[in-house]
């Protein structure tokens, strides 16, 4: 028994220095046949930047409504057309509200006859009641029919006076100066005024084209390195050799919300980003796309290496590189990175002017489970 016993550990021991032998074999054989190549930090002028897509949309604008029911006689602009504030638009048939005006008019003097009447009843009840030829209840039957005379005049006043402020809103006029960028309202055509809770047709659009925007998402995760006032560069689409500048000018204090939930985009909470265009020219249109460069960092003259020989731990979010030894391979050492581009990183600590860093990771750093190292992109 203790034969056998004996038996089986030396074949244990046996297969376990073979798979060593053979590991190690194996690694041997990794790293002879790696050829590593290295690259010598150097100092350099860094900026990194945030890059963006948005869309163009004026600053001010606005869907022009009717306030009141009924049938338009006449439109008087087109779009594209450039109008100065208090132009005339559009202009609605106002013969009804013509006739029901002339109406409430006769209906107040025929209220004011009422009250005339009303009040000298009162006055001839206050004299003889003066005198005890009427009773108590008398004189106050008068005194109620002067004050139900006097109400119903002022109630007919106010209704005159909203007809005659529905006669002005027949008279479309432009709230402010600016560029008309669509027209639904068709003379003849009959139109539902925007009052009572009901949303009323859309006659046409318009906007201050002097004041335009660009309107982005920005990921949760790039959120907090944008500031109000910050300067922005803008580059369009459809027009590739115009360049303009901005400013941002909203960020939203939270996520965009889509179906009662914030909005996401590959997983990531989006924030609405508003960004006021400077000088664009007459060439940008509400509705283009714009791409916004924004300047999150920058380094002047700051010792810096490539991003792809830069690894990180995603675990400890440890950045590390792999440092030229005399004899062997290179070895890890743990850095500070700070700004970076879109080729390079700086080294804010852990590395000097003249050490070389490798480009490969040798086989002795291999990934274990939890450490899921890789090369850290830039921005």
């Amino acid at each position: 028994m203790k034969r056998a016993l004996f038996l089986f550990l030396a074949i244990a021991l046996l297969a376990a220095g073979l798979v060593w032998f053979l590991r190690r074999s194996q690694q041997d054989a990794d790293t002879s046949r790696i050829v590593f190549t290295y690259v010598t930090p150097e100092t350099r002028d860094l900026r990194q930047t945030l890059t963006l897509n948005g869309t163009i949309n004026p600053v001010l604008s606005t869907e022009i409504k009717s306030e009141v029911n009924g049938r338009l006689s006449a439109v008087h602009v087109n779009a594209g057309d450039t109008v100065t504030e208090g132009q005339l638009l559009v202009e609605l048939d106002a013969g009804s509200l013509r006739a029901q005006i002339d109406s409430a008019r006769l209906g107040i003097a025929s209220a004011q006859l009422r009250v005339n009447r009303a009040r000298q009843e009162f006055d001839r009840m206050t004299t003889l009641g003066k005198r005890e030829f009427v009773n108590a209840k008398e004189l106050e039957n008068a005194e109620i029919d002067f004050q139900l005379a006097s109400n119903d005049l002022a109630i007919q006043g106010a209704q005159l006076r909203v007809l005659e402020d529905n006669l002005k809103k027949t008279s479309i006029l432009a709230p402010y100066a600016g560029t008309i960028l669509s027209v639904a309202a068709r003379p003849g055509m009959v139109v539902t005024g925007a009052e009572s809770g009901r949303e009323g047709n859309t006659l046409m659009e318009l906007a201050d084209l002097a004041r335009l925007r660009v309107e982005a998402n920005i990921n949760e995760i790039d959120v907090s390195a944008i500031s109000l006032g910050m300067p922005v560069e803008i580059s369009f689409e459809s027009i590739r050799e115009l360049k303009a500048t901005g400013r941002v000018t909203f960020i939203s204090p939270s996520a965009a919300r889509s179906g009662g939930a914030a909005a996401t985009t590959n997983g990531s909470r989006e924030f609405p980003l508003q960004i006021a265009v400077e000088d664009a020219g007459d060439r940008v249109k509400p509705g283009m796309t714009a791409r916004v460069r924004i300047e999150t960092g920058r380094a002047e003259q700051a010792l810096a290496v490539e991003i792809g020989v830069v690894f990180i731990d995603f675990e400890t979010d440890a950045t590390f590189v792999f440092v030229r030894q005399p004899a062997g391979e290179p070895v890890k050492r743990k850095v500070v990175i700070g700004v970076r581009d879109g080729t390079y990183v700086e080294i804010k600590d852990g590395l000097a002017i003249g050490e070389e860093v490798s480009r490969q990771r040798p086989p002795s750093d291999r990934r274990q489970p939890g450490d899921r190292g890789a090369r850290k992109n830039g921005s």
